[in-house]
Parts: C-alpha cells; sequence; structure tokens
C-alpha cells in the first residue's frame, strides 16, 4: 500500500469515527439536558378555585402537613420546563403519609399518569414503591388560595445526572419519558 492510499484508508477511518461520534454526542448530549430537566421540580402554582398546601416531606421518612391543588404549574417540573396543568394532593402525619402529584398530561384517575407513593417509616413499608423519577426526593407544597411554590428536589435524579457524564444510566431513563427500575413495576395506586 502506498503513502497516499495508506492517508486516504487513514483519512477514511478518521471521518468516519468522527461522524459516529458526532451522532453519539447530539444523543449524549440529549440525555444529559433531559437528566438536568429531572433534578429538581421549582416553580410557582396557580388554580381557578382556592387551593391549599401547607406539605414537607423529609426524603420520603418524614411526611408532614397537607395539600390539595388543582391548577397550574410554571417552571421546570415532571421533567419540563414552561406552564403546564399540576395536580398535587398529599397529606402526611410524620410516620405515615401519602402524596400524588401530575405534571402536563395526567388524569387523576390513571396510576400511570399520576405519581402515587407512600412515605414515612410505616407508609413506605405499605407501598407501592415509587419508580426511580421521584424515589429519594424532598416535596416542597406552599399554596395558598389561588398561588403558590413547589420546590422538591430529587436526589436519585441528581445522582443520575452526574453519573450519566460516564453514561451510567441508574435511572432508566435515557431516551424515555419515565425512568424504571429493572424489576417489575411496583402495584399500582389503589382506588381512590
Amino acid at each position: 500500500m502506498g503513502p497516499v492510499r495508506a492517508k486516504s484508508t487513514l483519512a477514511v477511518a478518521l471521518g468516519s469515527a468522527i461522524l459516529l461520534l458526532s451522532l453519539q454526542g447530539c444523543t449524549y448530549l440529549k440525555y444529559r439536558g433531559e437528566d438536568a430537566k429531572e433534578i429538581i421540580d421549582l416553580g410557582v402554582t396557580v388554580s381557578a378555585k382556592p387551593g391549599f398546601a401547607l406539605y414537607y416531606d423529609f426524603v420520603p421518612v418524614i411526611p408532614i402537613g397537607v395539600g390539595y391543588v388543582d391548577g397550574y404549574f410554571a417552571g421546570l417540573g415532571g421533567g419540563k420546563f414552561g406552564a403546564m396543568p399540576h395536580y398535587e394532593k398529599s397529606y402526611g402525619a410524620i410516620l405515615w403519609g401519602q402524596e400524588e402529584v401530575g405534571f402536563g398530561v395526567y388524569d387523576k384517575q390513571d396510576p400511570e399518569s399520576v405519581r402515587f407513593q407512600r412515605t414515612g417509616l410505616i407508609g413506605v413499608f405499605e407501598g407501592p414503591v415509587p419508580g426511580p423519577d421521584y424515589m429519594v426526593s424532598c416535596p416542597h407544597y406552599v399554596h395558598l388560595g389561588w398561588v403558590g411554590v413547589v420546590a422538591s428536589p430529587r436526589y436519585l435524579q441528581i445522582i443520575d445526572f452526574i453519573l450519566g457524564f460516564t453514561t451510567l444510566d441508574i435511572c432508566k431513563d435515557d431516551g424515555a419519558e419515565k425512568g424504571s427500575w429493572s424489576t417489575p413495576a411496583p402495584a399500582a395506586a389503589p382506588a381512590r
């Protein structure tokens, strides 16, 4: 093989490698962006009918307060950014609590579209076990009358975002709307 042919072969191989890496880079950067949007729910709530929420749950072990809001959310929530319909119903009595939250498109009667979990030292054993999207989160809901705020760090998603830079996807949510565990899905929420 002559020097010209060797250089041509090297150029084609190098060009192919760069093309493959750039295509992977687009997906890689897209997934990192999606992971970044999932690390916190942060924004304001508004409702046409008066609502009320004073609820806090420390990394779902110590839930305290109550809340019911059926309105709209503006900010970063449910892995999406913008203005969207929002639903939140929660109550906690330190050892036991229950949380429901929906962002964007959801049906309050459909457990697949509204995140539901029990919390507190007693509640976590009752289940259902939340998916990785909200597995270790710390909800803060305040809504008085027609306006409120939401600030819920999602700690497992923060770890997923950081580890994502190594291409590790512990929440199994790269390229998926919701994360899922590799084990069978948790039991559906009971009829409410």
